[in-house]
């Protein structure tokens, strides 16, 4: 019950999702918090299993400033995407990228 990916070489090394440690991720959390914005680094916080929401997160950035009604929106939408791909946060990161999604959505409540 292994997800399907692209070819199979075997499981990929762990190694290469580290990069996206908890003190990263508090940084960008961090940085967010002071207004920061910048498309790349949202998208790169997100975990490789979870790929498909790249695109909403963009979509998000994009228009952040002509429209945050619609920004958020798709940040939610990337939420439960990304829940209903891995409910019980199973995969690398995948818990602290949710964590970092609602604190994103929090903070325009």
């Amino acid at each position: 019950s292994m997800a399907s990916g692209g070819g199979g070489a075997g499981p990929s090394r762990p190694q290469r999702q580290l990069s996206m440690g908890p003190r990263n991720l508090s940084r960008a959390i961090t940085m967010r918090t002071e207004g920061f914005s910048g498309e790349e680094e949202e998208s790169e916080l997100v975990p490789s299993s979870l790929a498909p929401i790249v695109p909403i997160l963009r979509a998000a950035n994009a228009i952040e400033d002509e429209n945050p009604r619609v920004a958020y929106l798709c940040r939610f939408t990337a939420f439960e995407k990304v829940h209903k791909m891995d409910p019980n946060s199973s995969g690398r990161g995948v818990r602290q990228f949710k964590t970092y999604l609602l604190h994103r959505l929090e903070k325009v409540l």
